[in-house]
């Protein structure tokens, strides 16, 4: 038997990773795992990197609405 799948808001993630967050750190404040994390951040095209250097202008204006 699987776990639960728990839905996990990309806007949340862009939130931490452009406060400094590191994917284990954002990983453990939203109860998911790592690969999650991850998987967000590379399907909005997010990769390495701190801060907001990282994250498109574009994610950036809608992170900021949240």
């Amino acid at each position: 038997m699987s776990r639960p799948f728990r839905k996990l808001d990309p806007v949340k993630v862009i939130k931490l990773k452009r406060q400094g967050l590191s994917n284990s750190l954002i990983a453990q404040r939203l109860g998911v795992t790592q690969g999650a994390v991850y998987h967000v951040l590379r399907k909005m095209n997010i990769t390495g990197g701190r801060g907001n250097d990282m994250v498109p202008s574009a994610l950036v204006r809608v992170g900021d609405n949240y």
